[in-house]
């Protein structure tokens, strides 16, 4: 019995000490640290599709800092939604409610796009109606199910706990109502200041296409948002794509400035795009080169023992026979005019030279990755897809690969594109050998059969994968050409390590085929009654010439940044004077006579050719490029191009578009 006294007062004792205010509030903190660990928990294991390793390894191994940074975010909001609520389990119930219906709303999108959910997603509203017809009803159910049990559960342990806690009470039995909403308005005021600061350096980035978190050891990759949420979590890799770009206004930025550039490249000469009877094609060729222009620095010789590669494809001493055909017969035929390209990147940033080639922008006054930072949350933007639509052609992007890489799928539309054939719609997905890839071949075939079933004139946007890095051993079974053992010239004239040399020789062969099916595309369209145009270009060089882009030469390492491109009709151009006898080219190729441009002259270079006026900002990028035809940062180094009124006006413009007031469309 006097155990039993003993305890009993013990229990009193206990019972008043939970009723006291500051316990209770020390309890509840308790509450909401503990839930914000299972709910980030929860969200990173139903990202990795509920692989309970996976996450657990997320969390508690290689990426231990960035989960529970991410847990300290969503401590902040489960505390301001708690705020709003007397009972202790309703926030962090409402909380988990939400991550669950986001986890489920970002599972079907990668079921369905292989992306993870964006904010920019929740301005898609109106194609929710055409993506439920994707939505597997049963997980549906499941979901609504749990948030039921959440909700349910909540209810039970308020009951639990207000049996266990009671009301708390001043020492006259009224409740705290007056303290209470003063701990209420501080916990939002805590929750709010916390997320702004924790956050702020996810939500207002530079921009820049890697940002390095070294207290978290991680960094943000700009191009690839799959890759983002894989290596920082749902919660970092979400936030990181709310900002849209912030850049330095320049100097003399008005409405009226904006106006007075409109009005003063607008172009009166040459005929309306409306009057044209030809379709457009503008391809961009994964990674399509020219490995001539650095055969000093890796020597390649042809394959003896083979006549035909595995693909069926004659194996020439020539690697890119059909573009050397091209150059070859550049200057005595009126249906084709070749040149080189300076990329702006090696090998990657595709999304960013595919903007300027589309929008005759340039990406140097900007820095950034366009397509994530500005196009996802911009309507609509100048480009040859939006002058296209205008003139009434239908405009179509065919790119055989995940829609959602480089926010294509949002991007694509605010140029003004009206469909997007993807990997998934497709018709024709034929692949090289062993390569991860849908080959050249079956995009052309896309191309064709698209043409062919627009009654319009159509204007089209290409862009390839074949060539895509991830050079493998095992992606295929023959080797048309054989790689030397050392460099015959340049800095490094150590021999090839043997995985150098395969890498080389498997992309040599991915781009000999690429060739082939080039010739094959052009051919059809010579046999063809349908007038088109092609813009073609290789993006970048791939990243396994290092010797040349490491090269302490300039000479040298300017050879890595350069790639064909040609425009080609299967009727003869209008106008040949943009058409230079005599072009010093890089690597000393003869032939080409277009001028070596970055891609945001690719079409004023069309226009120009075939005789069309030009829409103001074309026109601009146009005297740009007569000026300066080679504008990005890696050509100039730590210089900069000579000031110019030119080089102004088009600084405004870009500005304008991408980062300012967006005049230009009033």
């Amino acid at each position: 019995m006097k155990k039993f006294a003993k305890i009993i007062p013990m229990k009193e004792k206990v019972g008043t000490l939970l009723k006291e205010k500051p316990v209770r509030i020390l309890l509840r903190l308790f509450l909401l640290i503990i839930t914000s660990i299972l709910i980030m928990f929860f969200i990173e294991w139903s990202y990795v599709w509920k692989e309970t390793d996976t996450a657990i390894d997320f969390a508690f191994g290689w990426r231990m800092k960035v989960f529970f940074y991410s847990a300290m975010i969503v401590f902040f909001i489960e505390l301001i939604i708690s705020a709003f609520f007397k009972t202790a389990w309703t926030g962090p119930a409402i909380t988990f409610i939400g991550a669950v219906i986001l986890s489920y709303i970002s599972t079907q999108k990668m079921l369905f796009r292989m992306q993870p959910l964006l904010p920019e997603d929740f301005a898609l509203t109106g194609q929710a109606g055409t993506l439920t017809r994707f939505i597997d009803v049963s997980s549906l159910i499941k979901m609504i199910l749990a948030c039921v049990l959440i909700f349910t559960l909540a209810i039970v342990l308020n009951i639990i706990s207000r049996k266990i806690f009671g009301s708390a009470k001043d020492e006259n039995g009224n409740k705290y109502t007056k303290n209470f909403r003063l701990v209420r308005v501080l916990m939002v005021v805590i929750g709010i200041t916390g997320f702004m600061i924790s956050t702020d350096f996810v939500r207002n980035h530079p921009g820049s296409k890697n940002i390095d978190l070294p207290n978290l050891d991680s960094y943000f990759i700009a191009w690839n948002q799959k890759g983002n949420y894989d290596l920082n979590g749902p919660v970092l890799g979400f936030l990181y794509n709310l900002k849209k770009i912030e850049v330095e206004e320049p100097d003399g930025y008005s409405k009226e400035k904006i106006s007075e550039i409109k009005e003063k490249y607008n172009d009166d000469a040459g005929k309306n795009l409306s009057d044209s009877d030809y379709n457009i094609v503008m391809i961009l060729n994964e990674t399509f080169y020219d490995p001539e222009i650095i055969s000093a620095y890796y020597p390649y010789s042809k394959n003896p023992d083979l006549k035909t590669n595995s693909m069926g494809v004659p194996v020439t001493d020539e690697i890119t026979p059909t573009l050397k055909k091209l150059i070859s017969s550049d200057k005595n035929n009126s249906r084709v005019a070749t040149g080189q390209m300076y990329s702006t990147d090696y090998g990657g940033g595709t999304a960013n030279i595919e903007f300027e080639a589309d929008t005759a922008m340039s990406n140097y006054f900007m820095n950034t990755v366009p397509y994530n930072d500005v196009l996802s949350h911009v309507k609509s933007i100048p480009s040859i897809a939006s002058v296209a639509k205008e003139a009434g052609y239908d405009t179509v992007a065919i790119h055989p690969f995940n829609g959602g890489m480089y926010k294509r799928n949002i991007a694509l539309v605010s140029e003004g594109f009206d469909e997007f054939i993807t990997e998934s719609e497709m018709h024709f997905k034929d692949v090289d050998d062993s390569r991860p890839y849908i080959n050249d071949r079956s995009a052309y075939k896309e191309v064709l059969k698209t043409i062919s079933e627009h009654d319009k004139k159509t204007m089209i946007s290409l862009i390839t994968m074949q060539n895509h890095m991830g050079y493998d051993a095992y992606g295929y079974t023959t080797r048309s050409y054989r790689v030397a053992d050392a460099p015959k010239a340049g800095e490094n004239l150590s021999p090839f390590e043997e995985d150098e040399k395969s890498q080389v020789e498997v992309f040599l062969e991915t781009l000999h085929n690429s060739d082939y099916y080039l010739s094959e595309f052009l051919d059809g369209l010579s046999k063809s009654d349908e007038k088109t145009v092609i813009l073609f270009y290789g993006d970048h060089s791939p990243g396994i010439f290092n010797r040349v882009k490491d090269a302490e030469s300039k000479e040298i390492s300017d050879l890595s940044q350069i790639t064909p491109y040609f425009v080609w009709a299967n009727f003869d151009l209008d106008d040949s004077s943009i058409k230079n006898k005599e072009i010093q080219s890089f690597g000393g190729i003869k032939g080409i006579t277009l001028p070596t441009t970055t891609p945001n002259c690719f079409v004023p270079t069309m226009f120009n050719l075939l005789g069309l006026k030009k829409a103001s900002f074309i026109n601009l990028a146009s005297k740009v490029c007569a000026a300066e035809p080679i504008l990005t940062q890696i050509y100039f180094g730590a210089n900069n191009p000579a000031e110019s009124n030119i080089l102004k006006d088009y600084n405004l413009y870009v500005y304008d578009v991408l980062g300012g007031k967006r005049y230009w469309y009033r």
